[in-house]
């Protein structure tokens, strides 16, 4: 399965229940006090469930930011 970007971007709005439109590449976790660890677990959380469970936590859980997440899909080949 893959995603467009804009699609990306949505889940990580409603994730941290900000506007799509505050979301793009540069976005870090530093941006929105919504982004915190329990932030990062929402982001992780619908991710995994978009991906059926095909995503490794220990991977991903790094990613604090929307460019480190857009590279870490596209090495996976997730992301169109």
């Amino acid at each position: 399965m893959k995603i467009k970007i804009e699609e990306l971007y949505k889940i990580i709005a409603k994730s941290l229940n900000v506007s799509v439109s505050k979301i793009n590449s540069n976005v870090k976790d530093v941006d929105f006090e919504e982004w915190d660890s329990l932030g990062q677990l929402s982001i992780i959380n619908s991710l995994d469930k978009k991906f059926k469970g095909k995503l490794k936590f220990f991977e991903i859980s790094s990613a604090t930011n929307v460019k480190s997440i857009i590279k870490f899909l596209e090495k996976k080949k997730y992301l169109n």
